[in-house]
């Protein structure tokens, strides 16, 4: 039996109303550089009547530049999030055992809408205002109320640690797993951060990598916000600076002092400013930093002397004293 009958299936058991089911097509879909999704097509029988589900298979990978995965974290974090009024797509069921298709995996349902580039250009857009509406709408979810505390390096550790430390948990142990924990560059910048993280500091529930090819548009309304792998506690202002980290990486327009076109545009939404944002910059640097040495070759050589310049400019001279 092939991993397409296994998963016909599986499906079967999960459908034991309909009088039949069938797989009417399987397609790959675009997705971000760290993950792997498939079209999954449906077609049900059932009282004589066929009806088609269109579904999203999201398999775990073994290796990529954000190892090591767990696409059963992604799933409770979005599960959580239905019951929030942040648009996700429905997920249906999460498989943890590897029987069936060799590793672990979630199904969720289709959402159809248009995706952005990673730069937004043009100046202000009603689509910008709507994914900064969105990202200040995730901030302001009760992160504990939605059960979202198993996003807490040590959820049993009270008081909390300062959310510098409780963001990064994961990223140490990427760094660790890609062998480059120990590198001047990390250790360096993580003394810094962890000597300069802002008084004001607070956790909220982040995004993790709020860049508009993340965003699903229907018009000028965002109804779905997809790819939930880096969701993590932390101060807000580090999506806003995660996103000036992916310009000054990628070779967009970083602004001034750690701002972006996304940090203007959801100052102007939430009517807060923002401080602080070169230290967010940095820190989206931190982790920039570790998924460019999941890349080797290009990333290594190219990414960390682009985050190296930057952050002279960002920090001073001086700032990996």
């Amino acid at each position: 039996m092939d991993w397409r009958e296994r998963l016909l299936a599986y499906l079967r058991r999960r459908l034991p109303a309909a009088d039949d089911v069938t797989i009417a097509r399987l397609s790959g879909m675009p997705a971000g550089a760290s993950n792997e999704t498939v079209g999954v097509d449906l077609r049900l029988s059932c009282d004589g009547h066929e009806f088609e589900l269109p579904l999203v298979l999201r398999p775990q990978r073994h290796h990529g530049i954000l190892a090591p995965y767990d696409i059963g974290r992604q799933f409770a974090v979005m599960r959580a999030l239905a019951a929030t009024d942040v648009p996700v797509p429905p997920v249906l069921w999460y498989e943890r055992d590897p029987a069936v298709l060799g590793v672990p995996f979630f199904f969720m349902g289709r959402v159809h809408g248009e995706t952005l580039p990673l730069f937004w250009y043009g100046g202000s857009h009603a689509r910008l205002a709507a994914a900064a509406e969105t990202l200040a709408r995730i901030h302001a979810v009760d992160w504990r109320a939605a059960g979202l505390g198993f996003l807490l390096p040590d959820p049993a550790v009270s008081p909390l640690p300062s959310p510098l430390h409780t963001e990064l948990a994961q990223w140490r142990g990427r760094a660790e797993h890609l062998r480059v924990a120990h590198s001047p560059l990390l250790i360096a910048l993580g003394s810094y951060l962890a000597a300069n993280e802002p008084a004001d500091a607070r956790h909220a529930l982040l995004h993790g990598d709020p860049n508009p090819g993340n965003y699903l548009f229907r018009g000028d309304s965002v109804v779905a916000v997809l790819d939930w792998e880096l969701a993590a506690i932390g101060d807000p202002r580090s999506d806003l600076g995660f996103y000036a980290a992916l310009l000054t990486v990628f070779g967009g327009m970083p602004g001034d002092g750690g701002r972006s076109v996304l940090s203007e545009a959801y100052e102007g939404m939430t009517g807060t400013p923002q401080h602080n944002l070169a230290y967010y910059e940095a820190l989206g640097l931190y982790r920039m930093a570790i998924v460019m040495s999941g890349w080797g070759g290009f990333g290594g050589f190219y990414g960390q002397d682009a985050i190296a310049r930057r952050l002279s400019v960002l920090a001073g001279p001086r700032w990996a004293g």
